[in-house]
């Protein structure tokens, strides 16, 4: 259902905020948006990658790429917090942890030439060392500058306006990364901060970043209360938060009145053991008093499931959407349990040996990636599909539509789209468990129409036989002319396009790197991999 709007994430826009108000020319590309544009890339002095664990093979192959144009990359973020090895494998600079502070103090050192391994929570080779820098301290976000959406390239296309104000989290669920990468002390911008962000966008559409808005009610009801008393309450409002919100009523009026819409709700499971084991600290009544709750004040409620965990079984998931229909749930989200690293749930299923691939494209909540406790991977997968196609069906989405509910039906009208796409591309859900090795082939003689119609057959053969890995190899290739060499990178590039699929093209060197660098507007999405 994210898919459905356009919201970047924030780290890269703050850190080129900082940047710009030092007096350097920075600039934010969301690939989600549109074509990141080669030229501006390539001439770039520096370029940061955020990299998150289901992102991070196309951060890995921009990386590489930029590295072998003789662009200086410096790779951030959670996934690369937590396996900074893995990054250094691709770029010598990765910057772990909060950025806010440590990548503006790394640029100034790269510009005047100082020495820049000793900033904080810095990763780099020194020889055949590997250097971990000491993390840096949390960063006080009071002392942070509102994030400038002027410095995002496409930031006029936006459908919601994002808004963060808090980070960290004091709770251990095991599944969460938030912890291991905030801490677990919530810090909080002040509510006068926020609301004068929102003053030039009172009458847009918010969505609140925040992990969990309501984690202090005091001061939510204090952010409120100030944006009533300021008249700059925006047109309508999202937000993430806990089931225990729902106990606060003074807060849910407060919510309701500043226009408050929807709210994104971590229910986790309607199973009591995988909710203990979850360490979520609620149980199934609460999720049943939280729905009726916001429904009552006129807020609709998008459910967040996870389904796999060790007490499940195909069961579970299917009471799950049942459950979500029955209680008037307004849009859900049936996810696997999904094992990130530098979460307690990867470090446990690692140690058992229970990690089918570290595919990291899989690490999207859609794929099942582990094996579970009391069913087959194959069955999960399925099942969870079955959970999608039961909500969103035809039925659910006649039943809103004659009830007036005309917003849900549409959200569900494009959950049904959605869906559909996901299984066009997957036309063996169950097969998309298998860790299959990367099909390879090899390019040899003339590259004719002939050659090239050969390929491609073979190629939508491979993915439709459930490889998701595809290796070209361009071993002594001969080319009539170079416009059927531009017309196959340019099919390479509709296949790597795909969800889930890798295209790496192996042995480009000379006037073929040169062919593919002019062929493309926007950086190839496929690993272009030289000789050596």
């Amino acid at each position: 259902m994210f898919s459905t709007v356009r919201l970047p994430r924030l780290g890269l826009i703050g850190l080129a905020t900082t940047l710009r108000q030092a007096g350097l020319d920075a600039r934010v590309w969301c690939q989600s948006f549109g074509e990141v544009p080669a030229a501006e890339l390539l001439a770039s002095d520096l370029v940061g990658i955020s990299v998150t664990t289901s992102t991070s093979p196309e951060a890995y192959r921009l990386a590489r790429l930029l590295r072998h144009r003789g662009v200086r990359v410096v790779l951030g973020g959670p996934h690369v917090t937590f396996l900074p090895e893995e990054g250094l494998a691709v770029t010598d600079l990765v910057l772990r942890g909060e950025a806010d502070e440590t990548f503006p103090a790394l640029v100034r050192c790269l510009l005047s030439g100082d020495d820049h391994r000793a900033t904080p929570g810095l990763s780099y080779r020194e020889g055949n060392r590997v250097v971990h820098n000491p993390l840096p301290p949390p960063v006080d976000l009071e002392r942070l500058p509102p994030p400038d959406l002027g410095v995002l390239a496409g930031a006029d296309r936006l459908n919601l306006y994002p808004v963060i104000t808090s980070r960290g989290c004091p709770h251990g669920c095991t599944f969460c990364a938030v912890t291991a990468l905030f801490g677990r002390r919530y810090r909080f911008r002040r509510a006068g901060q926020v609301v004068d962000e929102l003053e030039a966008h009172r009458r847009r559409r918010v969505f609140f970043y925040d992990d969990n808005f309501t984690a202090s009610p005091a001061r939510t009801r204090e952010m409120l209360e100030l944006m009533l008393a300021r008249r700059t309450v925006p047109r309508a409002w999202m937000a993430q938060l806990r089931v225990e919100a729902a106990r606060d009523r003074e807060l849910l009026r407060l919510m309701a009145r500043t226009n408050c819409r929807l709210v994104h709700v971590g229910f986790e499971s309607i199973n009591p053991k995988t909710l203990r084991a979850l360490q979520k600290g609620q149980a199934v009544e609460d999720i049943r008093h939280c729905i009726r709750a916001l429904h009552e004040h006129g807020i609709a409620v998008h459910g967040m499931f996870m389904l796999g965990s060790d007490d499940d079984t195909v069961q579970t998931v299917d009471d799950t959407a049942t459950f979500a229909l029955e209680e008037g749930i307004d849009t859900a989200q049936f996810l696997v349990l999904t094992p990130i690293p530098g979460t307690r749930l990867f470090t446990d299923l690692e140690r058992q040996g229970r990690i089918l691939t570290r595919d990291w494209a899989r690490y999207d909540g859609h794929h099942v990636v582990h094996r579970p406790a009391r069913m087959a991977p194959e069955e999960l997968q399925l099942a969870v599909i079955r959970a999608f196609s039961s909500f969103y069906g035809l039925l659910p989405i006649i039943q809103d539509l004659l009830a007036g509910r005309l917003s849900t039906a549409g959200y569900k009208l494009a959950g049904s789209h959605i869906l559909r796409r996901w299984l066009a591309h997957h036309p063996d859900p169950a097969g998309a468990v298998m860790d299959r090795q990367a099909r390879s082939y090899r390019l040899e003689g003339l590259l004719d129409r002939t050659a090239l119609r050969r390929l491609a057959g073979d190629l939508r053969t491979s993915l439709g036989l459930g490889y998701r890995s595809v290796d070209v190899h361009l071993a002594g290739l001969e080319l009539r002319s170079e416009g059927m060499f531009r017309r196959l990178v340019r099919f390479l590039d509709g296949l790597a396009a795909r969800p889930g699929v890798s295209v790496r093209v192996i042995g480009v060197s000379g006037r073929l790197d040169e062919i593919i660098a002019g062929t493309l507007r926007n950086l190839p999405r496929f690993d272009c991999v030289g000789p050596g």
